[in-house]
C-alpha cells in the first residue's frame, strides 16, 4: 500500500480500519498480560548457601539463585533466577571496571551486611534479612534508599520483585518513551516494542523498551534503576498513598543496576558510564529536516531543495522515504525514479543539503536479488522452529530477517550501506526496526529462532533488542565506510544504550494539540532515560495539522535536538509554506531563530556526550528541590536546553497568553525586554508570531545575527555575544562558552576544535570587562563580532583577549 493511496481514505477512516480490523489481533497479541492465577506465585527465599568475594557476592537459594556484584562507585548489580545463567546477555551495559569498590562482608545470625566501600568512603550498603527474607538498600551515610522482598517466581515463568521506598513523596521519571504524565507515580509502563501507528497519548507500549527507573525525593536526593532483560516485562508503581513499585518480566530472571547520585547530576554521570554516552552527532544533524512519505522522483527532491532557497528557510536535510528503492529492495535504487542519486547528492550538497534515506531490516525474497542469495548462502537470516528460513510480509511482500544478533550478520548487514554511502547519503534512517510485520502478530513470533552463531535464542529474549542490534549492525558497518566521519543513524525502535548508535524518534504521531502537548514529556523522559538526538515528527505524521498548530509546534520544537517536519503522504503536505505566506513567515522566523542559536545548541549537546547530563531537560533536573519543578502544570509544559535557555510554549489551541513558572533566580525574555523574579508564576503574552523563549540571568549566549540557511554557513558567520547579567544593584556577572570545530568529522578528538570562554564582570556603574580566552589547536574558528548587554540602559564596556 503506498501513501497515495493512503492519501486518498479520510484519516479517521484509516486509523478506525487499522487498529480496529487489521491490527485488532496484533494488538492484543503484543499486550504485556501478567500471569492471572496469583496462587502460583512462590517466592524465592530461604538461603542455603553463600560465598562472599572481592567484588561480588553470591548465594544459593532453596529454589533459585541470587547475587550481587559491585561495578562501580556507586553501581552495583543484583540478579536473581532460578538459574542465573539463564538471565539473558544484552549489548546494553558497557561498564566493566577492572578494579570496581571492594564488597566487605559480614555476616550475622539473621543478617548478612555487604558494603561497597573504597578506603574510608562507603558507597552503598545492602543488608540481607535471611529470616524474613528481605533486601534493605542504604546510601554511604546509612539513610535508606528503599527494601525490597526476595523475588517471586510464577509457573508460567514469570519473576516479580516489588520494592518499597523509605519516604512516600517519591518522583519517577525516565522510562524511555512513554504516554502519558511526566512523573509515572500510579501508573503502569509495558515494555514490548511495537508498532503503535496514530497511539494514543497515553499509550506506555510503543516502539521503545528503556526501563531506566529515576527516582527524585522532595530534598533532592536521587538515585536509578536500570532493568536490563528484554523479555516483556511491565513495572507498577503505586500512587501517593502506596509508594511500592512492582517489576514483572516474562523470563531469565530479575537483572538491574542500582545507580546512587545521590545528586541528580551524578547520577546521570554515572548512568551515562553504566550505558555509554551518545557519540557528538554532526552539527547539520541539528539542523532543519524536511521528509515526507515520499519525495518521488528526483525531479520533486530538487523542485523541494529550490523552494527552500528560494524562500530563505533554513534547512539541512531532506528525507528519502521508502519510495526510492527499487520495489521496496533494502540497499537499492529506483532508477527510474532516481537515475543518478549520486549526482542528486552532489548537486544538493552544493546548496548545504544532506541527504538522509531509509532502510527496513526485512529482505525481500527473489531468487535474483544479491542480499536475498548472500542472506541465504551466509545463514544471516531468523529460523523457523523446524529450522526452515522464516519469512514474513512486510512492504517488499514476504521478507527474511536477518539476526542480528550473530557478529557476522551484523557486519554483512552493516556493509551493504555502501550502497547508501557511495552515492553520497548522509544521514541513515532505520525503520520498522521494533521489528513491525504485516501479520496478524504484527511482528516476529515469539518461538522464531535466532540461531546466534551456534547458541540459539528465541525472538522473545531478542524482540526489545531487535531494533538496537539493527542500529548497531549500521553504526559499525558505516564507522568501516565512512572512516574519520560521524555517524548519523534515526531509529525507530530502540532498547537500553541504543543512544550509542542512534537518534530516535516518537513514531507514527497524530495531527493534533494532544500529540504536540504529549510531545514534551514523551521527550523529556527519553532524555533522562540517556537518549540524545531525539524528537517527534513536528505537525504530527498522521492527518494534517493546519496553519496555527504547525506554527505552535514549530515553535514548541525550536529547541528539539531532532528538529524533521515529517507526514504521511503528499495530500497532507506541511511544508513551511503550506498555509499561505503568513504561516510561512512566522515558521521561517522561528527556523532562522534556531539556527541564529546553532552555537549555543552545538555547545550544549557536546557537554552532554561528555557528561551524560541531558541537554534537553526538565525542570526537576536543573531544581530537584523546588516542589514546583515537579507539578504536571510546569513540568510538562516547559523545559531547559542547556544550562541558560527555558521555552515554554503555546500548547492549546487558539492561546495567546500563558502562564510561565520561572524557577530560582532571575529570568530575562529572549529579547531583552522583560526580566522576571524566579520562583514565581508569571502571566505571558505570546502572539502567534512569538516563541517564548527565556534566558537565565548571568548567561552569555553566542548569537548569529545574519540569518543563514544552513550549518555549514556558520563558517562564514560573525558571532555576537548577548549578555543577560545578573541582576544586581552592585556587581553584576556573566559568563559563557562557544565551542565549535569543523562540524562533520573525527577530528576534534584530535584537539581540531576551538573553545571559547567570556567572562564578564562589571562593578557597580563602572565599565563593563569582558576577558575571553581561546582554547584548541591554533585554527580559528569563531570570530566574534559585537556584544550586547540587556537590562541596562547605557553599557560601555571593554574586551581583553588572550
Amino acid at each position: 500500500m503506498s501513501s497515495d493511496i493512503v492519501g486518498k481514505i479520510p484519516f479517521w477512516l484509516v486509523k478506525f480500519a487499522i487498529n480496529n480490523v487489521f491490527r485488532k489481533k496484533m494488538l492484543e497479541y503484543n499486550k504485556v498480560v501478567l500471569p492471572k492465577d496469583e496462587s502460583k506465585w512462590n517466592k524465592m527465599n530461604n538461603m542455603v548457601s553463600s560465598k562472599a568475594r572481592k567484588y561480588d557476592f553470591d548465594a544459593s537459594l532453596e529454589d533459585g539463585e541470587f547475587q550481587i556484584k559491585s561495578v562501580a562507585n556507586g553501581i552495583i548489580n543484583i540478579r536473581f533466577s532460578k538459574n542465573l545463567s539463564d538471565i539473558p546477555q544484552t549489548d546494553a551495559i558497557i561498564l566493566e571496571s577492572k578494579k570496581p569498590p571492594a564488597l566487605v562482608t559480614t555476616e550475622e545470625k539473621d543478617k548478612i551486611t555487604i558494603s561497597q566501600e573504597s578506603g574510608p568512603i562507603v558507597f552503598l550498603v545492602t543488608e540481607i534479612d535471611k529470616e524474613k527474607g528481605q533486601i534493605i538498600f542504604k546510601d554511604g551515610f546509612g539513610f535508606q534508599i528503599f527494601a525490597e522482598e526476595f523475588p517471586s517466581y510464577h509457573e508460567e515463568d514469570w519473576y516479580k520483585v516489588e520494592k518499597l521506598p523509605e519516604v512516600g513523596c517519591e518522583n519517577y521519571y525516565g522510562f524511555g518513551e512513554k504516554g502519558g504524565p511526566l512523573d509515572k507515580k500510579g501508573e503502569t509502563i509495558s515494555f514490548w516494542n511495537t508498532d503503535s501507528f496514530s497511539y494514543n497519548t497515553d499509550d506506555s507500549k510503543l516502539y521503545q523498551s528503556q526501563p531506566v527507573q529515576i527516582v527524585v525525593r522532595s530534598n533532592g536526593f536521587c538515585y536509578a534503576i536500570v532493568f536490563d532483560n528484554p523479555n516483556r516485562s511491565q513495572i507498577k508503581i503505586g500512587d501517593t498513598d502506596d509508594c511500592s513499585t512492582k517489576y514483572y518480566v516474562n523470563g531469565g530472571g530479575i537483572n538491574y543496576y542500582l545507580i546512587v547520585g545521590p545528586t541528580v547530576n551524578k547520577v546521570f554521570s554515572k548512568l551515562a558510564d553504566l550505558l555509554g554516552k551518545a557519540p557528538f552527532p554532526p552539527i547539520s544533524a541539528l539542523g532543519h529536516h524536511q521528509s515526507r512519505w515520499s519525495y518521488y522522483p528526483e525531479s520533486e527532491v530538487r523542485k523541494l531543495a529550490s523552494e527552500f532557497r528560494n524562500r530563505n528557510i533554513p534547512c539541512d536535510y531532506i528525507h528519502l522515504d521508502i519510495d526510492y528503492m527499487n520495489e521496496y529492495r533494502i540497499f537499492t535504487w529506483n532508477k527510474t525514479h532516481f537515475p543518478n542519486p549520486k549526482k542528486l547528492s552532489k548537486d544538493l550538497l552544493e546548496q548545504g543539503f544532506r541527504l538522509m534515506a531509509m532502510t527496513d531490516p526485512g529482505v525481500k525474497v527473489d531468487p535474483k536479488y544479491k542480499i536475498y542469495k548472500e542472506g541465504l548462502k551466509g545463514g544471516h537470516f531468523c529460523l523457523n522452529p523446524d529450522g526452515s528460513v522464516f519469512t514474513g510480509p512486510v512492504w517488499p511482500g514476504d521478507c527474511h530477517f536477518p539476526d542480528f544478533t550473530q557478529i557476522k550478520t551484523r557486519e554483512w548487514f552493516g556493509g551493504h550501506f555502501s550502497a547508501l554511502t557511495n552515492v553520497g547519503i548522509s544521514g541513515f534512517w532505520i525503520d520498522m526496526n521494533d521489528p513491525s510485520l504485516f501479520n496478524e502478530k504484527g511482528t516476529i513470533g515469539d518461538d522464531i529462532i535466532h540461531p546466534n552463531e551456534g547458541n540459539p535464542r528465541l525472538h522473545k529474549e531478542v524482540h526489545n533488542e531487535y531494533g538496537h542490534l539493527m542500529a548497531k549492525a549500521a553504526y559499525e558497518g558505516l564507522e568501516k565506510l565512512l572512516p574519520n566521519k560521524r555517524i548519523y543513524i534515526n531509529s525507530r525502535s530502540a532498547y537500553l544504550g541504543t543512544h550509542r548508535y542512534a537518534g530516535t524518534w516518537t513514531g507514527d504521531n497524530i495531527a493534533n494539540w494532544d500529540h504536540l502537548q504529549i510531545s514534551i514529556p514523551m521527550m523529556l523522559n527519553m532524555a533522562a532515560s540517556g537518549q540524545l538526538m531525539i524528537g517527534p515528527d513536528i505537525g504530527g505524521f498522521a492527518g494534517k495539522p493546519g496553519a496555527e498548530l504547525l506554527i505552535r509546534w514549530y515553535q514548541a520544537g525550536c529547541l528539539y535536538p531532532y528538529f524533521r517536519n515529517h507526514t504521511i503522504n503528499k495530500k497532507c503536505s506541511q511544508e513551511p509554506w503550506a498555509f499561505g505566506k503568513k504561516t510561512e513567515e512566522i515558521i521561517r522566523k522561528t527556523i532562522q531563530l534556531r539556527y541564529s542559536l546553532m552555537l549555543y545548541i552545538y555547545t550544549s549537546v557536546r557537554q552532554t556526550c561528555l557528561t551524560g547530563i541531558p541537554v534537553f531537560r526538565a525542570l526537576w533536573i536543573d531544581y530537584p528541590n523546588d516542589p514546583m519543578a515537579q507539578i504536571a502544570e510546569w513540568s510538562e509544559t516547559e523545559y531547559l536546553f542547556g544550562d541558560s535557555l527555558l521555552l515554554a510554549p503555546i500548547l492549546k489551541r487558539g492561546k495567546r497568553k500563558r502562564d510561565v513558572y520561572f524557577p530560582h533566580g532571575k529570568w530575562y525574555s529572549f529579547c531583552g525586554k522583560h526580566i522576571f523574579e524566579g520562583g514565581k508564576v508569571h502571566e505571558i503574552d505570546v502572539p502567534l508570531d512569538v516563541t517564548p523563549l527565556f534566558v537565565k540571568e548571568g548567561s552569555i549566549i553566542p548569537y548569529i545575527e545574519k540569518p543563514i540557511q544552513h550549518t555549514g554557513e556558520i563558517y562564514n558567520s560573525i558571532i555576537s555575544l548577548r549578555v543577560y547579567p545578573t541582576v544586581s544593584l552592585t556587581d553584576s556577572i556573566a559568563e559563557g562558552e562557544i565551542y565549535l570545530d569543523d562540524g562533520d568529522s573525527l577530528e576534534f578528538s584530535k584537539g581540531d576544535y576551538e573553545i571559547v570562554k567570556i567572562q564578564g564582570e562589571k562593578k557597580a556603574k563602572d565599565t563593563w570587562y569582558f576577558k575571553i580566552s581561546r582554547e584548541g589547536k591554533k585554527r580559528k574558528y569563531i570570530e566574534l563580532g559585537e556584544i550586547t548587554i540587556f537590562g541596562e540602559e547605557k553599557s560601555n564596556y571593554l574586551v581583553f583577549e588572550k
